[in-house]
């Protein structure tokens, strides 16, 4: 149902016209994500509704595009949300597997950083141990040279 103030109502809840498509789309999907949902007062729904939006374009983003301090009011947020009884079971399993996502990719970037180190202490090695076989290369030449006349004589 259309507002005069720009929202449209879709069960229960006024959200803009903007997020009519994407409030359909998690009600089609996820029809038991506000059955319950305690709070009467349209403004306060609203609120809830926005922090849902919100938590679904955090879940949306690339683990590091977050801040660890990001994630955890995501956390809380989304707590809040289950405390009017919200169901939301299939965001908080995008959200832990964000803080995994996160977390591996952390852990995989300190991987990466110690293999580069290696990788350039071992170049260091072995430019080191080229120079030598040079050295060897140039001295095995000199000694295997032939003498001349005048080196004998």
């Amino acid at each position: 149902m259309w507002n005069g103030d720009g929202t449209v109502e879709i069960d229960g809840f006024r959200v803009y016209y903007s997020e009519v498509e994407c409030v359909r789309r998690i009600f089609e999907r996820h029809p038991e994500t506000a059955v319950n949902v305690r709070p009467k007062n349209q403004l306060v729904k609203n609120a809830y509704m926005n922090n849902l939006l919100d938590l679904i374009d955090i879940a949306c983003l690339a683990p590091q595009e977050l801040t660890e301090e990001e994630l955890r009011d995501a956390e809380n947020t989304l707590l809040d949300l289950v405390g009017v009884d919200f169901e939301l079971d299939w965001l908080k399993k995008k959200l832990d597997e964000l803080c995994v996502k996160k977390t591996k990719m952390e852990t995989r970037g300190d991987c990466m950083r110690e293999l580069d180190r290696m990788i350039v202490e071992q170049r260091q090695v072995l430019l080191a141990l080229e120079v030598e076989l040079k050295n060897e290369e140039n001295e095995a030449v000199s000694d295997s040279a032939r003498l001349g006349f005048e080196d004998v004589v």
